[in-house]
């Protein structure tokens, strides 16, 4: 009996120990859905130059996707800012990646606060919406950036699938870069997962020109064929898009999208699954996924093949890697 009582209390005190170990700000992300037998395909670092031909890749296959914005980027040209009612008409979400894609957890609370609302405002400026969603750059938002986010009533969006395509911009082919880019996706979703137990949210970038030429096109047919569906983070996590007072354009192209909704006053929210952080810099790294897919301000194009380095890193004087 004796011998029993320790093992159970032994078996307690690990998983005490365990639990005790888990940062809090991990417990208030989200990585995946609420839900099995979904994909939230999700795209970081736009608007860019290839928007108009992914928009088209995603009416085609009839994907929804949800696509977290940089505002500095949003405000590069009247292309890129008139993208984003664009997207919401194609029945895509829209999401804050902050407005100069920094670190977070190097501000100040009203740093991170002016980061969200600076974007905030351009996004509401050019599309009548602002999100709730958020995905901090480099996956960098420990304990006070969590704080911060979860008073202004957003969402932290992390992911536990990664295709990891700004690593592979460089390589001599768009094929080759294609075939790097699917390894991770493939030994998670395509070989070890289950549709009738599992679920995703899928990290890829919209600024690298293989990855929206060959690469979307090949992690659509893979995802499908597994049984999967694609939703918005909206319909992944069951809470809503957008903060109150936007006004979402019901969508005109895409049958698969669910119509938008402008959600009431927002309450902050904690995630489903362990969260995931950056390879970079020591912090959590999610437990699918090699290392964070953020590269700088997000504006690192594909090399040789491709076109090199983007103007648009120069001309926002953002740090690439």
């Amino acid at each position: 009996m004796k011998f029993t009582a320790l093992l159970v209390s032994s078996a307690l005190f690990l998983a005490t120990m365990t639990t005790a170990q888990v940062p809090a700000y991990e417990a208030a992300r989200v990585s995946k859905c609420k839900m099995p037998g979904v994909v939230a395909y999700t795209f970081d670092d736009g608007p860019y130059l290839y928007n108009d031909q992914l928009l088209e890749i995603l009416k085609k296959k009839n994907v929804v996707a949800t696509f977290y914005l940089v505002g500095q980027m949003v405000n590069k040209t009247l292309q890129q800012q008139g993208s984003l009612k664009k997207m919401l008409e194609h029945g895509h979400q829209l999401a804050s990646h902050t407005y100069t894609h920094s670190n977070l957890d190097l501000m100040t609370e009203a740093e991170m606060k002016s980061e969200i609302s600076r974007t905030s405002d351009v996004m509401f400026a050019n599309s009548g919406v602002r999100p709730r969603y958020m995905r901090a750059p480099e996956g960098r938002c420990a304990d006070a950036c969590t704080k911060v986010m979860k008073e202004l009533g957003l969402v932290i969006s992390y992911w536990n699938v990664d295709t990891n395509d700004w690593r592979h911009v460089g390589e001599k082919t768009p094929a080759l870069a294609v075939q790097k880019s699917m390894e991770e996706l493939n030994k998670v979703i395509v070989q070890d997962s289950n549709p009738a137990t599992d679920s995703f949210i899928l990290l890829q970038h919209e600024i690298h020109q293989f990855s929206v030429e060959h690469l979307a096109d090949v992690v659509i047919d893979a995802i499908l064929k597994k049984g999967y569906r694609f939703v918005s983070m909206e319909e992944c996590i069951g809470e809503p898009a957008y903060l109150e007072g936007s006004v979402v354009p019901t969508p005109s192209t895409n049958p698969v999208a669910p119509t938008a909704t402008v959600s009431g006053s927002p309450t902050s929210t904690t995630g489903a699954g362990a969260g995931a952080g950056s390879g970079n810099g020591g912090v959590t790294v999610p437990t699918t996924s090699a290392a964070k897919s953020d590269n700088g301000a997000g504006i690192k194009a594909a090399a040789g093949w491709s076109l090199g380095l983007t103007a648009a890193a120069s001309a926002l004087g953002l740090a690439l890697f």
